[in-house]
């Protein structure tokens, strides 16, 4: 009896509450209220909706615990703007003597309303001055097409002014081609040798210069050289210039009467062109020897 009442009690200790947090993960733990810690002047501010904040404008507000600010010395805030404020010096003035440390009159120099202006403030009004040129430099300025005209051929050079260059050596003007020139050279010939044993005599350079026909020099560029033809009359009227000119020739190469052998037109055909018809002839083969002797002669039959 008293074992199964500790059993009893055991079990009753171990059961769980419905409310609250539910250990057990099979049972769900129901949500659970409580009462808020909030004080109602934060419960005041919260926004709920336009008609709502309209309702209660003005109950948030501060009070009268606004700090202004002043419109004259610094601004805080950005969208103003900062006025200019002038101060006094704080710097201490000369510690020279008073007397002898300050220009006295006549000490500055007062700058003229003409002529050019140092301060940046007033303008330099604009001056003419005479000018230095000479007449003869003044009349050569162009002022327009009609003045000049009368002035055609005032300043031009006279005559063998200019220095004509020739047309033979070294072109000044790149307009101009300079020709290539040969020149002489000065250089002594056989200058440590005896001229007069060492220099070969009259006919032993076989000069081959000759202007005419093929250059052996490499520099000097061989001509073309005509020559008389070796072809005859007859071969070169035959060469075909053009059908107009074949027009006027024709018949003149063509072979005369009796010239060209006629080839009959019964029999073979020599020229391609033509067929050969077929033909019978007579045949050659000679008859039975014996054919007089066995025919029979007249009268050898009986009717």
């Amino acid at each position: 009896m008293t074992g199964t009442m500790l059993d009893a009690d055991r079990s009753i200790r171990m059961l769980r509450s419905g409310f609250g947090r539910q250990v057990k993960s099979e049972q769900q733990s129901l949500p659970a209220y409580g009462f808020g810690t909030s004080h109602r002047d934060s419960t005041g501010r919260l926004y709920l909706s336009p008609e709502q904040a309209k309702a209660m404008h003005g109950n948030n507000s501060q009070g009268p615990v606004y700090k202004s600010y002043e419109a004259v010395g610094p601004q805080p805030e950005s969208r103003h703007t900062t006025a200019p404020a002038p101060g006094f010096g704080t710097a201490p003035r000369s510690q020279k003597s008073k007397h002898g440390n300050y220009p006295g009159p006549g000490s500055y120099s007062q700058e003229g309303a003409l002529g050019p202006m140092k301060e940046s403030k007033r303008a330099t009004s604009p001056r003419t001055v005479f000018g230095q040129a000479s007449r003869e430099t003044q009349s050569k300025v162009w002022l327009d097409d009609e003045l000049m005209k009368t002035y055609a051929g005032r300043f031009s050079p006279g005559p063998c002014t200019y220095k004509t260059p020739g047309s033979l050596g070294k072109q000044v003007d790149s307009k101009y081609t300079t020709e290539p020139g040969w020149v002489t050279s000065t250089s002594e010939r056989f200058k440590s040798k005896n001229a007069s044993a060492d220099l070969p005599g009259a006919g032993s350079y076989n000069v081959n210069n000759n202007a005419l026909g093929k250059q052996a020099l490499s520099h000097k560029k061989t001509l073309p050289s005509p020559k008389i033809g070796t072809g005859t009359r007859d071969a070169f009227k035959r060469v075909f210039i053009s059908k107009d000119h074949e027009k006027g020739a024709f018949g003149e190469w063509s072979p005369g009467p009796v010239t060209s052998q006629v080839v009959n037109s019964v029999g073979p055909q020599t020229m391609s062109v033509k067929k050969t018809n077929p033909s019978w002839g007579f045949g050659t083969s000679k008859r039975s020897k014996d054919y007089g002797s066995d025919s029979p002669g007249p009268g050898s039959y009986f009717a």
